[in-house]
């Protein structure tokens, strides 16, 4: 279960233009596995997604700019599974802002590719299939989208690859990364694709119980021991799971299907005090939470020893504990990547 997206990029050499430069990048996910139901039966239809990045403003010469984290796999930006590369198709564009509108453009990439891939959907070889989605974006990217000075083309498209071997790295937790260079326009630029087992995403802080609990299933916010749904505040949180990331980790950490909540399952005689009523009831993954490392993260994650959920520690207040009272620490400083 991993995520691919866009990690950093570096000019080499300014374009044409005059001033900085202001690129932004187009990225055309296709995933070649899904399927839709006919009278019963599977029937194999692509499905794809354009990602925009930027535009990014007064970029120099030899400027290397790190670009926030927003996944390209699965389509709606999730981490998901990609055992055989060659059911993926990903195709980078890097274009240079003028008076165009962006946006736009990422539009006109998107039913392009669109177009081209069921107007292929007879097509059985890979590489032919790939050819004619580039070219289908390659025409889609001359479209001016501004006036008076339209948006010039940094190169042609390229299809972006991870080998089975990057793939395999990467689900260790540790990131294969693959670098790309583009030039045109009189610019040259190198774009910068990295995946990686991050673990699943939709983890947030509760501001008013303190709880780590999951927000993946909106509307729906759980029980939240202070009444109510829990209230999410600050960052997204990225948790292992299936197996400790490079960073190690305690096993058995589970979500409440109850309460939404992460708590401690070890102890099956154990299971906590759950707000939804009685114990604590485990579904889905079991994660391995990284503590007490030099990492990235933030810290004063900490296990309750009352309710046994895992509650941020950081501040005099602990939050509502279902058992009474704050939250007691103990065990563990948990050190927890977020975005």
């Amino acid at each position: 279960m991993i995520y691919i997206y866009l990690d950093n990029f570096r000019c080499h050499t300014e374009t044409d233009e005059a001033g900085s430069d202001e690129p932004y990048m187009i990225v055309t996910t296709i995933d070649l596995r899904t399927s839709v139901s006919s009278s019963g039966f599977p029937v194999p239809i692509p499905a794809s997604r354009a990602f925009l990045y930027g535009p990014f403003q007064d970029v120099d010469e030899q400027e290397t700019r790190p670009v926030s984290f927003r996944a390209f796999w699965g389509l709606n930006g999730e981490e998901r599974a990609l055992s055989n590369p060659d059911d993926a198709i990903f195709i980078a564009s890097l274009m240079e802002n003028d008076d165009g509108n962006a946006e736009a453009l990422r539009g006109f990439v998107a039913a392009a590719a669109n177009s081209a891939l069921f107007a292929s959907l007879d097509v059985t070889d890979r590489a032919t299939r790939v050819t004619r989605v580039m070219e289908a974006i390659n025409s889609a990217m001359n479209i001016p989208t501004g006036f008076p000075s339209t948006d010039e083309k940094i190169g042609g498209p390229k299809e972006i690859f991870f080998t089975p071997q990057d793939i395999a790295q990467a689900e260790t937790g540790q990131a294969a990364d693959r670098k790309f260079g583009f030039e045109g326009d009189g610019g040259a630029y190198t774009l910068t694709f990295r995946a990686i087992n991050r673990g699943q995403a939709g983890w947030r802080f509760c501001f008013r119980c303190h709880s780590l609990y999951f927000d993946g299933f909106s509307p729906q916010k759980g029980a939240c021991p202070a009444g109510g749904g829990h209230a999410a505040a600050g960052f997204v949180f990225y948790l292992p799971h299936d197996h400790a990331g490079p960073l190690g980790g305690q096993a058995d950490w589970r979500f409440c299907h109850k309460c939404f909540a992460m708590f401690w399952a070890f102890d099956p005689s154990n299971q906590g005090l759950c707000p939804a009523g009685g114990r604590h009831e485990a579904a889905g993954f079991v994660f391995f939470l990284p503590h007490d490392h030099n990492g990235p993260g933030q810290p004063e994650w900490r296990f309750c020893d009352k309710c046994r959920v895992m509650f941020w520690n950081g501040e005099a207040n602990k939050g509502v504990c279902r058992a009474g009272g704050g939250h007691n620490a103990q065990g563990f400083n948990f050190k927890l990547d977020f975005t």
